[in-house]
């Protein structure tokens, strides 16, 4: 297998490497380091290096956009070194900035009539509960049924063992007022 020789503008000394080596090995053979948050996967862009002079095969461009890939960007976890190569690697708030362009934000629409206050599936209500007396002697997941009952209109009601051994303690705690989060 053919050896190609890798030079980093900020490495002292230039380092061999064979064909089909990725310029993030390269750089790790080097001393140099490259952030990859993604662990190499090609989804942050954030190895971005500028490739000066040689032959490099890139597998992905994902997060860079053409004049990028023109400008020689490639993304170091991406690239494979297929010549003797000069690489720049920028400063990382360079990067950053380069990525938080116009390209990398999604386009949300929101469908007509939507209504946030209302359209939501996980609701919070701060209830006030009767504390238990000689009078009224009914068991706190039943009390906090017909409070959410009678305040949300919530007639249907799961909970978790957990919460139901955790429930005694957390009404006497808060003095009888909760609030309880509801995943409609």
């Amino acid at each position: 297998m053919a050896e190609h020789i890798v030079k980093f503008d900020i490495a002292a000394d230039p380092i061999t490497v064979p064909t089909g080596t990725l310029i993030a090995e390269a750089a790790h053979l080097a001393g140099v380091e490259i952030t990859q948050p993604c662990g190499g996967q090609g989804r942050c862009g954030r190895c971005a290096v500028k490739v000066e002079t040689g032959e490099v095969r890139r597998r992905s461009t994902l997060r860079l956009s053409a004049e990028d890939v023109a400008l020689g960007y490639a993304l170091a976890c991406q690239t494979v070194i297929e010549g003797d190569v000069t690489i720049t690697v920028p400063p990382q708030e360079k990067i950053e900035r380069r990525l938080t362009t116009d390209r990398t934000v999604a386009e949300v629409t929101v469908p007509a009539g939507y209504n946030p206050r209302e359209g939501q599936t996980i609701r919070r209500i701060a209830l006030t509960l009767t504390p238990p007396s000689m009078d009224d002697q009914t068991d706190d997941w039943a009390r906090l049924q017909a409070a959410l009952r009678r305040e949300a209109g919530v007639s249907e009601l799961r909970a978790s063992l957990e919460m139901l051994r955790e429930l005694g303690g957390i009404l006497r705690e808060g003095d009888w007022q909760v609030t309880a989060t509801l995943n409609a």
